[in-house]
């Protein structure tokens, strides 16, 4: 059976388990320009579940909404639920739509544009929190 510390940092909690419905997360983001107009909705992560080594969640973009240009340390996944759109990963665009996975690498410049109907993808990071991440914005747009 795994052990890990706690979130308090007072000891270790046994790791278990669990489950999380989407559907009953609060929306997060829309409201800081830096990034764009991208929501998310965090599913795994640290601070809030009873998990550790893996955040995941769900990015949700209206019509032709936009995730900046950015780069963090932490390698990252996106995996198209609905919708469809251009990430652009280094300089090259890619087209997501559901069923389609893309790998970030860690420090690679990437950003995202939905297309007419809007988009939604799963994301997940290597990492413990989400607040582990540190995001790094690009001076150009997309």
């Amino acid at each position: 059976m795994e052990m890990r510390d706690d979130l308090a940092g007072t000891g270790p909690v046994e790791q278990v388990g669990f489950s999380v419905n989407l559907d009953s997360l609060p929306v997060e983001g829309g409201t800081d320009p830096a990034f764009g107009s991208v929501t998310w909705r965090t599913l795994v992560c640290g601070d809030r579940t009873p998990s550790r080594d893996m955040v995941l969640g769900v990015a949700e973009f209206g019509p032709y909404g936009t995730l900046l240009p950015h780069r963090h340390a932490h390698a990252e996944f996106y995996l198209g639920l609905s919708g469809d759109g251009v990430v652009t990963l280094g300089g090259v665009p890619h087209q997501i739509a559901p069923g389609v996975a893309i790998y970030v690498p860690g420090d690679a410049e990437h950003g995202v544009v939905a297309g007419p109907v809007g988009l939604r993808f799963a994301y997940g990071f290597a990492a413990d929190r989400f607040a582990d991440v540190t995001y790094r914005f690009s001076a150009h747009q997309l």
